[in-house]
């Protein structure tokens, strides 16, 4: 880091047939004395929050702030844990480096869930380079990680290839927080694969949410065969199943479209994941197959 070199000048005298003095002090004028062989780092998420399975990604500024050339100047990230189960999944070809602007090539490597990244030739002094890469979150990310701390631990050497040590203290480091969302996903079944008219037919939707929050205020839309009559339509969360009366939904005559609820009827949520399994809400609705009826 630069050394500050403060001075400061200070100033007496007398006044009046010196039977008075006085005295004052200058403002302070400060220096700052570079050492030979130092590195500065900062790096930036381009968003704060994450998703598991959702790309994120990262800057990485360097700056050379001493007064010599740095030498194998090199990049270990932690993908957020520095393991093979790291939380981030470096992307594939995803990183550019930048030197004073310019494009330079960089092939960097993952061992062990630690990216590896080391700039070509030299950081002269006043140097800036810009590595910008992506990272995927892991997918199955476990529920309990509600963070990811993200360092990268940057060294150098100073002068030539094997000239002094230098060392970003503290390590740069991002933090990311799990985003509060509800994700929820549908699927839809029917108990038979053949009927006949006059036969029951149940459809089952089942809404999955892997998000952290449960998701409230859902509508159910679906438009039915025509020739089917429903005749009854439950709603299951958390093993508790809800018969809910014809005046819960509605039906349009012309489309044969139910919708779940009706705007009077009462609210389904679908419960967030825990840390063992997705929140789970199943609707079934009931009916009969009267036969589709035939156009002249």
């Amino acid at each position: 880091m630069p050394t500050p070199l403060n001075n400061q000048a200070s100033i007496r005298y007398s006044y009046n047939n010196n039977t008075g003095t006085g005295s004052a002090n200058s403002n302070t004028v400060t220096t700052n004395l570079l050492d030979q062989y130092t590195l500065a780092a900062a790096k930036t998420p381009l968003a704060s929050t994450f998703r598991p399975g959702e790309n994120t990604a990262f800057v990485l500024r360097l700056e050379n702030s001493g007064s010599g050339d740095l030498h194998n100047v090199t990049i270990t990230d932690n993908l957020g844990g520095g393991a093979a189960n790291a939380p981030l999944l470096y992307n594939q070809d995803s990183l550019r480096a930048y030197v004073n602007g310019v494009l330079v090539p960089v092939v960097p490597s993952v061992t062990g869930g630690v990216l590896t990244a080391a700039l070509p030739g030299v950081l002269p002094s006043g140097g800036v380079a810009i590595l910008v890469y992506t990272a995927q979150v892991r997918p199955n990310l476990d529920l309990t990680v509600q963070s990811i701390t993200n360092t990268a631990n940057i060294t150098a050497n100073g002068g030539s290839a094997a000239g002094p040590a230098v060392v970003v203290t503290p390590a740069p480091t991002a933090v990311l927080l799990r985003e509060a969302y509800a994700d929820v996903a549908l699927y839809k079944e029917a108990d038979k694969q053949n009927v006949m008219a006059g036969d029951p037919l149940t459809y089952t939707f089942t809404l999955t949410n892997n998000g952290n929050q449960a998701a409230d205020g859902v509508t159910l839309t679906d438009t039915l065969p025509a020739g089917f009559a429903v005749t009854q339509v439950e709603v299951t969360t958390g093993g508790a199943t809800t018969v809910l009366p014809a005046s819960d939904y509605t039906i349009d005559a012309t489309t044969n479209t139910i919708t779940i609820p009706a705007p009077s009827g009462p609210s389904i949520t679908v419960p967030a994941a825990t840390s063992t399994a997705p929140g789970i809400t199943t609707v079934a609705v009931t009916g009969t197959v009267t036969g589709v009826p035939q156009t002249t």
